[in-house]
Parts: C-alpha cells; structure tokens; sequence
C-alpha cells in the first residue's frame, strides 16, 4: 500500500461570499464532513493542492492534516467546484471516513502482462472497462486493481471480472460476467482492395 497523500489545512473562519478574499490571496476554501461529526470549515493552499490532487487523482484517500488538531482526518475528495465548471478550483468538500469502516470506491483497472494472443497469433489487446467498483476498508483502497492478460490465449479467450483476483480485504461489486478484455485477430489485407 502506497503512502497516502497529505493536504495541508488551516481552521477556516471566513464564511459566505467573503472567501472570495480568501482565493484572491491563494487560499481554497473546503468544507470536512462525515458521519456523526459536525461539518467543519478548512483552508487549504490553493496550489499546493492542485498539485497534490494532480500526482494522487481525484480518487485517492488523502490524510488532512488541520492545523491544531493533534491527528489527521482520513479524507476523500466528495466535491469539487470549478471556476467556469472548468477552471481553477474554487470550493472542495471532504468526505472524513472511519478507517475501520468499509466504504465504496472506484478505482483504475490495469490489464498486465503478456497476452499470448497478442504475442504468438500478433492480435490487438482491447480493454473494456477502465475502472471497477470495490468494497473495502478506507485504508485497504488499492492504486489500482490488477487482470492477468496471461490467460488470453486465442481469439475467443476473454477475461471478466468473475476472473479477477482482487486484492486480500478487496471486494469486486461489477457483475462477474462483465468482460474485462479480450484479443481481436489481425486484420488480413486483401489484394486489390484499399
């Protein structure tokens, strides 16, 4: 499990459409909620969290460090408004998750190795699906849940979900049937036709 990724906050007072003093001078206004806890006002440094959320993704647990509380909150990205709907961030809200509580997520799906398909009858790898859904502890969430291309050996082979082993405290919610990735046979060129 890799290292979670901090963010860094400060106990926010500014409130309503005063914060916009706060972006002028750098500042991300955010809000921190969960279950059975009050919801709380943070600042968080506007550029230092576009660059944590560009290396982590928006998906990724983030430890939230506010200043003067003696441990940090397990956080999740749950909003996230953008100046223009595009733009620069301009409000987040925190999701705080209990770490002994499992909880829904989605994460990449990874396709590796070598297909023999691919690498003995020259096929063309295609990937289905590019993220599943999982069940499991906050701080169980993997980078990114891994298929076996090894077991596509022909053209007919394919790989479901029902076929991927996630990792241990790591529950698929896809239906099993759901095709992950299969190989395409090669295309033949004909003599005289474009």
């Amino acid at each position: 499990m890799a290292d979670r990724a901090v963010i860094e906050a400060a106990p926010r007072t500014v409130l309503g459409k005063k914060v916009k003093r706060l972006r002028r001078v750098g500042r991300l206004p955010a809000n921190v909620f969960g279950r059975g806890i009050a919801s709380t006002a943070v600042e968080v440094d506007a550029r230092e969290f576009g660059h944590t959320i560009k290396s982590a993704g928006l998906r990724h647990m983030y430890e939230l460090r506010v200043a003067g509380e003696s441990s940090a909150r397990y956080v999740i990205i749950r909003g996230l408004s953008r100046a223009g709907g595009t733009g620069d961030p301009i409000h987040v809200d925190f999701l705080q998750v209990d770490p002994e509580r499992p909880i829904t997520a989605n994460v990449p799906l990874k396709v590796v190795g070598e297909a023999p398909a691919v690498k003995d009858l020259a096929g063309k790898l295609q990937q289905f699906i590019e993220t599943v859904s999982i069940r499991c502890k906050p701080l169980a969430i993997p980078e990114a849940v891994e298929a076996d291309a090894g077991a596509l050996k022909s053209f007919t082979s394919t790989i479901t979900i029902g076929n991927i082993t996630p990792p241990p405290g790591v529950e698929l919610l896809n239906d099993p049937s759901l095709v992950v990735a299969s190989v395409e046979p090669p295309r033949v060129l004909v003599p005289g036709r474009p």
